[in-house]
């Protein structure tokens, strides 16, 4: 599924297994503008940027039937080229593309808890992107390095 999360129910309910990757949560070449010099604002049809948080709170298996839930076979983040190269491809997947891998693997947060975006932004941030960084894998910063280093001063709910 690559259009929309809502196909999903449409290509179940024909029997047909599915790999999740809708474009509404998880094309990583999403917000880097038109590309093509029509709109001089830059806006296209590969916006807006597709963060962690809206791949995070995607659910494989939402507008399903239980009896669907085995044709969902997995997911996928999607990457094209038009605007990624070896010298940007690090920043633009990682680590965006771990946060789907949680949500594929199994649905839930490592402690069995169900997934909760701020409880995931240190293990994702904290954890995960700076151990990328160690490792000479370029992940994008997910949120500005003060607030990662003070939790609880960058919540802006509590």
């Amino acid at each position: 599924i690559w259009i929309s999360s809502a196909d999903a129910a449409v290509v179940a309910r024909r029997g047909f297994r599915i790999i999740q990757a809708p474009s509404n949560h998880f094309y990583l070449d999403y917000g880097a503008g038109e590309g093509l010099g029509g709109d001089p604002i830059g806006n296209g049809w590969r916006d807006p940027f597709k963060s962690y948080m809206n791949a995070y709170t995607f659910h494989p298996l939402a507008n399903l039937t239980e009896a669907q839930y085995e044709l969902v076979v997995g997911g996928e983040q999607i990457l094209w080229n038009e605007q990624s190269d070896p010298q940007n491809v690090d920043p633009i997947v990682w680590p965006r593309a771990a946060s789907s891998a949680e949500i594929f693997w199994s649905g839930k947060q490592p402690t069995g808890a169900a997934l909760n975006v701020t409880e995931a932004l240190p293990r994702l941030h904290v954890r995960r992107r700076y151990r990328m960084v160690q490792r000479g894998i370029n992940g994008i910063p997910l949120q500005p390095q003060w607030c990662a280093l003070r939790l609880d001063a960058c919540d802006i709910y509590s």
